[in-house]
């Protein structure tokens, strides 16, 4: 039994409503990186022993993986979001097409 038209457009929504939580998701992610980013400790900030001991360096890199990490998930995301609205705009115009062939043919 194929699906109602109820059904069809209750998925569709799905759709775009995931898509636009993953959305979200990404602009949440993408925020943090900036934030992450913009973190900045140097040996004032760590201990005077910091810079011999390679602390700052460590620290820099592991800010720096961080926030690439998290851009990368924020892309990640978008592109989650992306093919599930391309994904619903499919289905509504398969729908759409469907419902005018068969008003057509009677």
């Amino acid at each position: 039994m194929p699906p109602s038209k109820e059904q069809i457009e209750a998925s569709i929504a799905a759709l775009h409503e995931g898509a636009r939580s993953w959305g979200r998701h990404a602009d949440t992610m993408d925020a943090a990186s900036k934030s992450a980013s913009a973190q900045s400790l140097g040996p004032f900030e760590l201990s005077s022993l910091a810079s011999l001991t390679g602390l700052v360096e460590t620290y820099g890199e592991l800010q720096e993986k961080l926030a690439r990490l998290l851009r990368e998930g924020a892309a990640n995301f978008d592109a989650i979001g992306s093919a599930l609205r391309t994904a619903a705009d499919g289905y509504e115009a398969d729908e759409r097409d469907a419902v005018h062939r068969m008003r057509g043919i009677y």
